[in-house]
């Protein structure tokens, strides 16, 4: 079995914490799958939405954090109100974790992974983190940090089916 797919199974009840990439995807989809071909940060996963969607939905308990939360507000800026009104009712439902960023600055690897990931390193401690962003799942993997490689799961998404 796939090492992602795994985490996916064994964080299940626990909830997951999904990157800002993946968050934007979500929100700009339940607006309408259609427009994610309409803005640069989303074009690129239009035809993920429907697995996307699964695995967002399928975890009881959201996390996430304040600096998640600021990227995805500032890249759905384009997608406009009706964007703010789905982000509004999510935000809602997320278990928010902060962590300071006098703590994110001081982590070896802040220069090249800049401030929000270097705070979902610390924040990963805790939780399953869910990203589309090689370099920040590898940093994750490497510290033993339980993380999913969202492209991994491209090619599993059948037998995630399977597996609800």
């Amino acid at each position: 079995m796939n090492e992602d797919f795994a985490f996916l199974q064994k964080h299940r009840s626990r909830g997951a914490l999904f990157d800002a990439n993946l968050l934007i995807v979500y929100l700009v989809g339940k607006m309408g799958s259609h427009l994610l071909k309409q803005y640069p940060h989303t074009k690129q996963y239009e035809d993920d939405y429907p697995l996307v969607e699964k695995l967002v939905e399928s975890f009881p308990i959201l996390y996430t954090t304040p600096n998640v939360l600021t990227e995805v507000s500032n890249l759905g800026r384009k997608a406009g109100p009706q964007f703010f009104a789905g982000m509004r009712a999510v935000v809602r439902l997320l278990d928010e974790r902060y962590c300071a960023s006098r703590d994110a600055v001081e982590n070896a690897r802040f220069a090249s992974l800049g401030l929000t990931d270097s705070g979902l390193m610390i924040v990963a401690s805790e939780v399953l983190v869910v990203t589309a962003d090689f370099p920040l799942y590898s940093i994750l993997r490497a510290h033993q940090l339980d993380a999913v490689n969202f492209h991994h799961l491209r090619h599993l998404s059948w037998h995630f089916d399977d597996q609800q």
